[in-house]
């Protein structure tokens, strides 16, 4: 028969408890990290969506057109990512401004009846609408 000594010197089992306790720690490690790497794609998007908008703009000098094209652009980026509008296209000089929504990922939408929580973000890009000379 084991003395009370000998039973807490034993360490068996206590690398099993010690995995189990550090697993929910692992789990919201990578969470984190997946969000961040949504939130970079979804920033990386934003971006290439104002850089396209402007490049429609400068050509076509049609801002609803141009504002289409970023919404194409933002809506391919996946379910996370919702188009919020694009601005600033008015003038010949100009910085467009395309505004997108990045939802956070891993919170249940059972929580929270009014959607999933997310964040705004803004990216801009400048131009100048090119002048056809040959047509006038």
């Amino acid at each position: 028969m084991l003395t009370v000594k000998e039973k807490v010197a034993n360490e068996k089992g206590s690398s099993t408890i010690e995995f189990l306790g550090i697993l929910p720690l692992v789990f919201i490690v990578l969470m984190i990290m997946w969000q961040l790497i949504v939130s970079v794609q979804g920033v990386m998007i934003a971006q290439s969506a104002a850089n396209e908008a402007a490049k429609v703009y400068s050509m076509t000098a049609n801002s609803s057109e141009a504002e289409a094209a970023a919404s194409k652009i933002v809506s391919s980026g996946g379910s996370y990512l919702t188009f919020q509008g694009a601005s600033g296209m008015s003038s010949k000089d100009f910085t467009t401004k395309v505004n997108v929504k990045i939802d956070f990922v891993f919170l249940p939408d059972q929580l929270f009846p009014n959607g999933t929580p997310s964040y705004s973000f803004s990216s801009t890009a400048s131009g100048k609408v090119i002048k056809n000379e040959i047509g006038g």
